[in-house]
């Protein structure tokens, strides 16, 4: 059944316009309120390029690289979205209106950091600008959404409104504008991810801003020392994780082939993310992931999900990066058309492009490369195993199903033909979903000093002001958008066929 929209119940009630209006029930006018609130959280997630900022807000920086893989988006529930405060509408620099306007709560996100400030930022294209990412709950509703803990950590700050989270990766996560009653949680407490921090509010150490939650990540980098990097495609990936988020999906490889890179939708990193390295100097396209191969069970694995748009027999290489790449014994899995071979490959031997070899895959999704860390190397010998690209190109096509098409394995499964058995430690487990108005001045930042620098919490910031006098947002969250559609259209035809009775 077709959902109703918004226009579609007008219309369908205007028949009915004078005769029913004191005979309602309350429940089809709460079920429609509730399912407005929803409709617009309604659709599949979408978002701008990273660096691709709203027109004029400044410079953005073009980044692909997810800074802490793994990590837990830090609002509790989907929507969520992510845009510029005083670029959007209701900001100083935006086209007018008020911050609870439906545009500020719609796909696509579009990337604010490096948006035009006056902290100084290294990796903005010009030396400065925003140091994080302004995101916006599901509704404009004050104190109502959870902020919670993007990875396991230590709480080392709290200010009027900001609380700093290290993470065990040695990532610094900072929160702002947390309801300051709202937070369960004090300096040193241990936090796991997804724990409950406090309610996106607009607290401003006494001076409001608009109803939002500004994230940033602090990390060392190489050549800069402690920075703040790019959030937005570390966020884009965990919102993606969610259960109420329909992903961009893994696309398909086209019939003549393609790479899939760690900036891709199909590749996904698994365990625990402190023992994962990013190097973004080096490897294909100037990025890779590493970890120590070690000789226990497996730990760590990297996978690269396979969603060909034609049949066929393929060969299958990886990239290799001389200085990362040194395990002599990687142990890769080709999950290809119901079959599961296990490749060894001495890293350490070449570097570019590598074999594993040529394979029949199916047309469709639910296969897969994956590198596991339990390569069987003794952990002291400390061997790096690089996870970088993929590459598939097309050997011969097959429109027809291949004869004698096993039926589907699950782990631990005897592959066929591969003389063997696979312990469970070997093949990965099953996959699961986890994934500013500004009135005085235009420039007013989450993070803005009146000053100089202080990197310390609550540094202080230009004053802004909300613009929001009772705005009466329907609060969304915790609802079930399905249910209350279908609960409103039956009600509603309730009525109609009363009425014309």
């Amino acid at each position: 059944m077709t959902a109703p929209t918004p226009k579609g119940i007008l219309l369908a009630l205007r028949p009915l316009a004078g005769r029913m209006t004191a005979r309602v029930p309350i429940a089809l006018l709460a079920l429609f309120a509730i399912w407005s609130g929803n409709a617009r959280a309604q659709g599949v997630f979408s978002y701008n390029p990273p660096g691709d900022l709203v027109a004029g807000s400044g410079t953005g920086r073009e980044d692909e690289t997810n800074y802490v893989p793994g990590m837990r988006f830090p609002i509790e529930s989907a929507p969520a979205y992510a845009n510029s405060q005083v670029w959007g509408n209701g900001g100083m620099y935006g086209p007018g209106g008020s911050q609870c306007d439906e545009v500020n709560y719609s796909y696509p996100w579009w990337d604010n950091y490096c948006e035009t400030r006056s902290w100084t930022m290294p990796l903005c294209p010009t030396g400065e600008g925003h140091q994080g990412q302004d995101i916006r709950p599901a509704t404009c509703q004050d104190d109502m959404y959870w902020a919670v803990a993007a990875e396991d950590g230590t709480v080392t700050s709290i200010g009027t409104y900001s609380l700093y989270l290290e993470g065990q990766s040695g990532t610094l996560h900072r929160y702002l504008h947390m309801e300051p009653t709202s937070i369960p949680v004090s300096v040193s407490s241990q936090v796991t991810r997804g724990q409950r921090l406090g309610r996106v509010s607009n607290a401003f150490g006494g001076t409001p801003t608009t109803i939002h939650l500004h994230y940033d990540i602090n990390q060392y980098i190489d050549g800069h020392g402690n920075v703040y990097v790019p959030p937005y495609m570390a966020l884009v990936a965990s919102y993606q994780e969610l259960p109420d988020v329909d992903p961009e999906p893994c696309g398909p490889i086209p019939a003549h082939g393609g790479v899939i890179d760690e900036d891709n939708s199909c590749f996904l990193l698994h365990g625990p993310m402190n023992y994962w390295r990013h190097v973004t100097d080096a490897g294909y396209g100037g990025n890779l992931y590493w970890t120590y191969a070690w000789d226990q069970g497996l730990s760590n694995w990297a996978e690269w999900q396979i969603h060909l748009e034609r049949g066929g027999e393929y060969l299958v290489e990886v990239f290799l990066e001389a200085d990362y790449a040194l395990s002599q014994q990687a142990r890769y899995l080709v999950r290809h058309n119901g079959f599961t071979d296990e490749i060894r490959l001495d890293q350490s031997a070449d570097s570019g492009w590598a074999e594993l070899g040529s394979f029949v895959f199916a047309a469709g999704e639910d296969q897969f490369v994956s590198l596991n860390d339990n390569t069987g190397e003794s952990s002291s010998l400390q061997r790096r195993l690089a996870s970088d690209a993929v590459r598939l190109t097309p050997l011969s096509f097959s429109d027809e199903p291949v004869a004698d098409q096993p039926e589907e394995m699950g782990p631990g499964d005897p592959v066929p033909d591969a003389g063997g058995d696979l312990d469970a430690d070997d093949h990965p487990p099953e996959l699961v979903e986890e994934v500013d108005v500004v009135e005085e001045d235009p420039l007013a930042d989450d993070d803005q000093p009146p000053s100089d620098l202080d990197p310390t919490p609550d540094s202080g910031r230009f004053a802004v002001s909300t613009g929001n006098e009772g705005c009466g947002c329907a609060a969304a969250g915790g609802s079930q958008p399905a249910l209350c559609i279908v609960l409103g259209w039956f009600a509603l035809v309730w009525v109609v066929r009363r009425f014309r009775g």
